[in-house]
């Protein structure tokens, strides 16, 4: 299975700065950044434009510049710079920066709408003088530069008001634009249009824009862009989101937009070729500093694969990572690390940017790393930034799988109305304060020691069991009584006993089905919390119930099995007389399943080969209890060989049906079947009894007492194998009476009415003829057409 992952991260690179110019302009942050990857490297490099100090360009994979160009504290920047590959040579590449303040700017109004492009050589070889343009008209500023691979040497910028300009990345001339429509750019983001699958274009690349709206609401654009520097708007969008009250945007190529609100609310929607359609649950965050500060302080957000998004944000001193899956709202991995000396929490900024990305080689598992940019102002006109790497690993896309028993991780950044009851209503129900009622009331009697009392409150709620299932018993209500009525035991009374434990509520949820192993968290899953309470009745009943008990925790619970059973069979030792504590062993033994029942168990519980094998080999070492199993696998050989079945049906093993078709009934009585039940299929047991050996052979060669029990095992199958094989040569001869007799009785269960209805429907030829259709002229037969053609 797919898994999300968030790993240690690292720091890129620090910059500290005293800011000098000439306006009086408030700058931007104090580092903005990009990234970008060549074919041929791993890890990519990140461009950094940091506020007067200078461009460099940042090799990951070594942690060093392998480009710079110092410009002075005098020298600001507008947006994060972009680099791409040169159109000269294959090492060189073209650095772009739009310059906010400078000396080299011959007027104020020239700020924000002056482009410098440095060309560079990663060899060494001479550089280039830079290249410096004014590209807008007085007033334009520009919000951004993109640039995509299949618009060759081009770039696309951005301006704050709305407005998208396409220019040549080598002259620096200006293509096409297009007038600027609303206001107060919020987001942008740029995709290949044949990745972006949400937009109605096949090349070129496609635009995202997030705007300021009217009447408190956001605007959503999407914009195409063709190879032919045509500039095309596909959609518009309101969105009813205060545009005020944005902390932070994201958007996928999958069209999942994500709007991060000061409030805390992390709702999301996903853009289709035809409309906007909202997601049905949203977030309430809580704790984050963003929340309860006045303006937009620390809090970022970057989607990675289809719904996932990646959140930064401050909390007390600490910068939290959190991993969501948006489409069904759970945590799927978070990180920690602390806020760096240097910074200061009350003033930081917070940004994420996108990293090298790879695949795997089947395309289900994305990883690269993401840019942690963390910036604050130490002091007047001093700014300190820090730019850190965090590598994750998260599924291409979002599936139901990765999501199962994530939905308690994320509990502890939600506000406590989320836990308790789905987003999207302001007002409790009736049947989900009984809900919350019914929680609280059998947890309180749980912790307290008083497990009747609890079965008594679920009683009173719950339908009766012969009534259909209700619908309010979904997934995680029955996750929570679960984890409820297998309250672990306190630390103060794991000693003397096995703690609380609301058996009937366990089984009321088994009987309708509703369990999955997948709903215990604990280690050992569903068997495991049940061994703990020595509830083996319950643990019988469960292999008929769940459908998702793994391998491991069936082994463990047959790993206790044969070691009771073994000590069963060997002689208890004598008791001291002043010995007050009895054995560890006489603990409730006489109610353990016994081997054969777990083994039967086991050996009819659908499993799978490779993961029963290891943890057969990992778990069961001792060569005294694999004996012990592969006795009673030997009985059960023996069992089944002298059973006799017969190769052909006789005439008491047949009956004829309704519709005159022979069927095999078997023989109704039979003293040798009575047993047939408790011993597996031989082909069940033979199954069970290779994958022993294949796990532990060389264990069981080394223990002399094994040596019996596998010979006899051997001198039992060598006839059966050489009768399967004797009998194989009857397949081809038998195989037509076979299919007759499959057909026979497919037949046989067509209903008359069926077969009146094809009666009447005739054949082809017949239906042809019907619609009075001429030799040489096409005649409409259904939905077909048939056309003759005659020579």
């Amino acid at each position: 299975m797919s898994s999300s992952t968030l790993s240690d991260h690292f720091v890129l690179a620090t910059y500290t700065s005293s800011v000098r110019r000439k306006s009086s302009k408030k700058h931007g942050p104090g580092v903005y950044a990009t990234s970008y990857k060549k074919a041929n490297t791993s890890d990519g490099y990140v461009t950094v434009a940091a506020q007067a100090d200078g461009v460099h360009v940042i090799d990951v994979s070594t942690l060093h510049p392998i480009i710079s160009h110092t410009l002075g504290p005098s020298t600001s920047f507008a947006c994060p710079p972009l680099t791409i590959p040169s159109s000269s040579t294959q090492t060189s590449t073209n650095t772009y920066a739009v310059i906010s303040d400078s000396p080299e700017l011959s007027y104020t109004e020239d700020s924000g709408r002056t482009l410098w492009m440095w060309q560079d050589d990663s060899t060494g070889a001479a550089q280039k003088a830079k290249e410096s343009k004014v590209m807008f008209s007085k007033g334009q500023t520009v919000y951004g530069l993109y640039t995509s691979p299949e618009l060759s040497r081009r770039l696309v910028a951005v301006l704050t008001n709305g407005g998208v300009a396409v220019i040549d990345a080598d002259s620096l001339d200006v293509k096409s634009t297009t007038p600027h429509k609303h206001s107060n750019v919020i987001h942008a983001s740029s995709f290949p249009a044949s990745t972006a699958r949400f937009a109605n274009s096949t090349a070129g690349a496609v635009l995202v824009l997030c705007q300021a709206g009217t009447s408190k609401t956001m605007v959503l654009r999407i914009l195409a862009i063709d190879e032919a520097d045509s500039i095309s708007e596909l959609q518009e969008h309101e969105v009813a989101v205060d545009h005020q009250k944005i902390a932070s945007v994201s958007c996928s190529n999958t069209g999942i937009l994500s709007v991060l609100a000061l409030d805390g609310t992390l709702s999301s929607c996903r853009i289709t070729p035809e409309k906007l359609v909202h997601l049905p649950k949203y977030l309430h965050l809580t704790g984050f500093s963003f929340i309860s500060a006045s303006s937009k302080l620390p809090a970022s957000l970057l989607a990675l694969t289809s719904s996932h998004v990646l959140l930064a944000a401050a909390m007390s001193q600490e910068i939290i990572l959190l991993l969501w899956d948006v489409q069904f709202s759970v945590l799927l991995a978070s990180h920690t690390l602390p806020i760096p000396s240097a910074l200061s929490s009350s003033t930081l900024h917070v940004r994420l940017i996108h990293g090298a990305q790879s695949q795997n080689a089947k395309h289900t598992q994305a990883q690269g790393h993401v840019v942690l940019i963390l910036s604050s102002d130490a002091a007047e006109h001093k700014t300190t930034s820090m730019l850190i790497a965090v590598p994750y690993s998260v599924p291409v896309t979002s599936t139901i799988a990765a999501a199962m028993g994530k939905g308690a991780a994320g509990k502890k950044w939600l506000r406590a109305v989320d836990a308790e009851k789905p987003s999207g209503s302001n007002k409790e129900s009736p049947e989900e304060v009984a809900r919350v009622k019914l929680l609280a009331t059998m947890r309180t009697a749980m912790q307290a020691g008083r497990p009747q009392a609890a079965v008594a409150a679920f009683t009173k709620w719950a339908p009766p069991m012969d009534e259909p299932t209700s619908s309010s018993l979904d997934y995680n209500l029955v996750k929570e009584l679960l984890n409820i009525a297998l309250l672990p035991p306190s630390a103060e009374s794991k000693a003397s006993t096995t703690g609380a434990y609301a058996s009937e509520v366990v089984q009321y949820l088994l009987e309708k089905r509703l369990v999955s192993s997948a709903m215990i968290s604990t280690a050992g899953g569903l068997l495991g919390a049940l061994r703990a309470r020595n509830d083996w009745k319950t643990i019988e009943s469960t292999f008929s119930k769940v459908l998702d008990l793994t391998e491991v925790e069936i082994v463990e619970s047959l790993r206790v099995v044969v070691t009771r059973h073994r000590n069963s069979q060997t002689p208890a030792p004598a008791v001291d007389a002043m010995e007050v504590d009895p054995p560890a062993t006489s603990i409730a033994s006489s109610d353990i399943t016994s081997l054969p029942a777990m083994l039967s168990l086991l050996a009819n519980y659908p499993t799978s080969r490779g993961p029963l094998l290891v943890v057969l080999r990992r778990y069961i070492q001792d060569a005294a209890d694999l004996t012990a199993i592969l006795q009673v696998l030997h009985g059960w050989i023996v069992q089944r060989i002298n059973m006799d079945k017969q190769l052909m049906p006789t005439k008491k093993d047949l009956k004829k049906t309704e519709h005159g078709v022979w069927v095999v009934v078997g023989r109704k009585g039979e003293q040798k079947e009575k047993n047939a039940g408790e011993v597996p299929p031989l082909e069940k047991v033979i199954d069970l009894v290779q994958c022993i050996l294949d796990a532990s052979f060389l264990s069981l060669l080394q223990y002399t007492p094994a040596h019996k029990v596998l010979r006899n095992i051997q001198t039992l199958l060598t006839p059966e194998i050489a009768f399967a094989n004797a009998a194989e040569t009857l397949r081809g001869p038998l195989e037509p009476f076979a299919l007759a007799q499959e057909k026979a009785i497919k037949e046989s269960l067509i209903t008359p009415q069926e077969r009146e209805r094809e009666k009447q429907k005739g054949d082809w030829r017949q239906r042809r003829k019907g619609v009075g259709a001429a030799p040489g002229v096409a005649a409409d037969i259904g939905v077909y057409q048939l056309e003759e053609l005659v020579l």
